[in-house]
């Protein structure tokens, strides 16, 4: 997918290609680690030195940082910044929240070595968006091309979801106990919480954005991190193991998914001439 931009009137509106490089490391980083704590989370918690229970944490931490890394992947071939812009600062956000859940493991004084390999990775990709926002500060954004309050009712509803899940978690993952989840590993959950917190802040972003130029990635993002989450729940839906939780997770993210779908359809068809010239 690439989201093609007219009238570059100024050099700011256009990512270089060393700035696709830039990119390129986050996206990676979140493929494979998505990858791991998706579909081999015992071996993420062996690699890791983290307790091997609750794998259903492991596997939501993965859907969140999995869509990261899809949507980083599909900016490294864009052309226009604001295309990325929103993804970007997702990114940050998240990365923000990873610095804080290392810091509260490290003061804790039992962190293992890979809490620190967290913290390095964090700090190089904070660094590389506030890099990349800073370079391409004042660019404007076009007018409105998506005329649909369908599409702002979902991102509003999408950032309460996410905000509530990001904060929850990030804040005071023994709450979520009440599932019946260990919660062994709080840094993970920690971790989730970051993920979820950043597609919060990008949902409540992209109400001043509904073009279809910077629309098109984050929905990507949003489809593929609700619709891994809603696929990993099913098996836990009859296990009795979890309470509740896959019960919400599961409907909810394959029909966000499904939205998503119809959603990105919508919003990287032709607009209409009426708003096109507005």
């Amino acid at each position: 997918m690439t989201i093609s931009i007219t009238n570059t009137t100024s050099a700011k509106t256009l990512l270089g290609g060393w700035e696709r490089a830039l990119l390129a490391l986050p996206a990676l980083a979140g493929l494979g680690l998505g990858f791991l704590l998706v579909f081999l989370p015992g071996s993420f918690a062996s690699l890791t030195q983290f307790p091997a229970e609750d794998a259903y944490i492991y596997q939501l931490a993965g859907a969140t940082i999995l869509g990261y890394g899809v949507a980083l992947s599909l900016s490294v071939f864009q052309r226009a910044w604001l295309a990325v812009r929103l993804v970007v600062i997702g990114v940050l956000v998240n990365n923000l929240g990873s610095l804080y859940a290392c810091g509260v493991e490290i003061s804790a004084g039992h962190a293992p070595a890979s809490v620190f390999l967290f913290l390095a990775t964090s700090l190089v990709f904070v660094a590389i968006c506030v890099l990349l926002l800073l370079r391409h500060t004042g660019v404007a954004h076009p007018a409105p091309d998506v005329a649909s309050s369908a599409v702002q009712g979902f991102l509003v509803i999408g950032a309460v979801a996410a905000g509530v899940f990001g904060i929850l978690p990030l804040f005071v993952p023994e709450l979520f106990t009440v599932f019946h989840l260990h919660i062994n590993a709080p840094f993970v959950v920690r971790q989730a919480g970051a993920g979820s917190l950043g597609y919060a802040v990008v949902a409540v972003l992209a109400q001043r954005a509904l073009n279809h130029i910077e629309l098109p990635l984050i929905i990507v993002m949003a489809g593929i991190f609700n619709g891994v989450g809603g696929l990993v729940s099913i098996p836990y839906l009859f296990s009795g193991d979890v309470l509740l939780l896959p019960w919400v997770i599961a409907p909810v993210g394959l029909i966000v998914c499904v939205v998503c779908a119809v959603a990105l359809r919508q919003v990287t068809s032709p607009a209409p001439a009426s708003i096109r010239q507005s």
